[in-house]
């Protein structure tokens, strides 16, 4: 089985490559983490099995029968490096839908209930701004600053790479 060609696609990133994870995440894609120390064959099998692209910069992982069908090889030891690396090589739409994943395990978020509210701080209680909430984390997201600053590296990443992706597959 192969990546579902699709849009919006679905990805496995490597060990190496978790602060990536965190971004595609951030931007709303379905996006799992290889576990550390997991071998190479097992963590192709595992984007094969579930039909995601596997992101990598392991040269290594070409090695193996499969790797044409999932692997997606990127270079750069920086983020803004890697997120163009993989914009050149799959359709990435930098702002498909922020926000609306956890960006610690992966899970869709929800809105919170008014019980879920008032264990916010004060000062978000008493803003009115939309909470959201990991079924599986129990972590409680909202707007703020560092929403903000996520907002802004996204748009900052669709400016530059949104448009650059070629017809790889």
């Amino acid at each position: 089985m192969t990546p579902d060609r699709g849009f919006p696609p679905r990805f496995l990133c490597d060990e190496m490559l978790h602060r990536l994870a965190r971004w595609l995440r951030a931007a709303g894609y379905d996006t799992a983490l290889a576990r550390d120390g997991d071998p190479d064959g097992s963590v192709l099998a595992d984007a094969l099995a579930e039909r995601r692209w596997l992101v990598t910069r392991d040269r290594g992982l070409l090695s193996h029968r499969d790797a044409a069908r999932a692997v997606v090889l990127i270079d750069g030891d920086h983020l803004a490096e890697q997120a163009e690396a993989l914009s050149r090589q799959v359709p990435i739409d930098w702002q498909l839908a922020p926000m609306t994943r956890c960006l610690v395990c992966n899970r869709p978020l929800r809105p919170a209930t008014e019980t879920e509210r008032l264990a916010t701080p004060a000062a978000v209680r008493g803003s009115g701004v939309t909470v959201l909430i990991c079924d599986t984390c129990a972590k409680a997201f909202w707007p703020g600053g560092h929403e903000r600053r996520i907002q802004r590296t996204l748009a900052d990443f669709a400016a530059r790479f949104g448009a650059s992706f070629g017809a790889r597959r």
